[in-house]
């Protein structure tokens, strides 16, 4: 999602929201032109919850596994 700001800047969601700051923050790390290869869910409550993520880097490379605390964010 696009939109303009007040300045007549366009902004993207990565813009707006992954500004410098935020990525300097040691508890984050953003992976990009990753490949998600499985999403794993538990059920809490009878809803379920994504609870880690597996990924590679390309096809045929390593798979990592990545657990959440909080929330899990695939674009």
């Amino acid at each position: 999602m696009t939109y303009v700001d007040k300045r007549g800047q366009r902004v993207s969601t990565e813009t707006a929201y992954l500004t410098p700051d935020v990525l300097k923050r040691k508890n984050l790390t953003v992976v990009t032109h990753a490949l998600v290869t499985k999403i794993h869910f538990e059920t809490q409550s009878g809803e379920p919850r994504a609870t880690s993520v597996d990924f590679s880097r390309g096809k045929g490379q390593s798979v990592f596994r990545v657990k959440a605390r909080k929330e899990v964010i695939v674009r």
